[in-house]
């Protein structure tokens, strides 16, 4: 049943066609019957079209799939999400650093992401009126034994990598020109995943639940004030993190 309707459909569409070519190849298009066999081959083609389509994608699986590609399309817009890297070090933060006003991230000891981004920074450091801030893991919080534990290392180590962190960034904003404002905090929770947030945009690196480290995707949301926007949600988080945390270092009282 179904082929005998593709059968119909094509053929109105294949009559329309060969109508469009007669009237261009032998009418005059002064007559009447130009302009009758035009409107005649428009129908035919149209409903034969419009039929064949109808046909194809509401009686068969395919439409369903198309439909819920459009779903999953439409939430991925409302929620945001701009981009996915399967691996977190494929992504360029240098451009984010240098060139948004605000710019805000939370870490567990983060010091191989703070001395990879330090030329960035020192200009970053180096602009009136940027805002930095930098979020990590209190070395003698209660959930310092807990992270060492999950990322297979020694606690000392830990302790000492935040450390050397909080210092790297002094260090670095001592190079730059000191326009910016820098801030340093301890967290009163550990992170479960590090955040990276900028004036419309925040990254979300995410952490294995297993022990040890391993490569981990990235993605990137762009804020909007959609109710499903996952970057306006972030960005709420951020600010009750700001008001638990622990203030170690602030530029503006140096």
């Amino acid at each position: 049943m179904k082929i005998r309707y593709y059968v119909i459909f094509s053929i109105l569409c294949l009559m329309g066609i060969i109508l469009l070519y007669v009237r261009a190849a032998n009418i005059d298009k002064a007559s009447l019957w130009y302009t009758m066999i035009g409107d005649l081959a428009s129908a035919l083609l149209i409903c034969g079209a419009v039929s064949l389509l109808q046909e194809i994608f509401t009686n068969d699986e395919s439409y369903r799939k198309i439909m819920n590609l459009f779903k999953v399309s439409e939430a991925v817009k409302d929620s945001g999400l701009n981009d996915i890297k399967t691996d977190s070090n494929d992504y360029n933060f240098k451009d984010l650093i240098r060139g948004s006003e605000n710019f805000y991230t939370i870490m567990n000891d983060g010091l191989r992401w703070v001395e990879t981004n330090s030329p960035a920074l020192v200009e970053r450091f180096s602009h009136k009126g940027y805002s930095t801030e930098f979020y990590f893991v209190d070395p003698e919080g209660a959930f310092a034994p807990a992270l060492a534990t999950k990322t297979a290392r020694e606690l000392q180590s830990l302790k000492e990598k935040i450390k050397q962190s909080v210092q790297t960034i002094k260090d670095t904003y001592e190079r730059s020109r000191k326009q910016g404002v820098v801030k340093i905090y301890y967290l009163k929770n550990y992170p479960t995943q590090s955040l990276f947030y900028t004036d419309n945009t925040v990254i979300v690196t995410s952490y294995q639940t297993s022990c040890g480290r391993n490569i981990v995707p990235l993605y990137e949301y762009r804020y909007s004030k959609r109710e499903t926007n996952i970057a306006k949600y972030l960005y709420n988080d951020l600010d009750n993190v700001r008001n638990e945390s622990k203030l170690i270092f602030d530029s503006s009282q140096t």
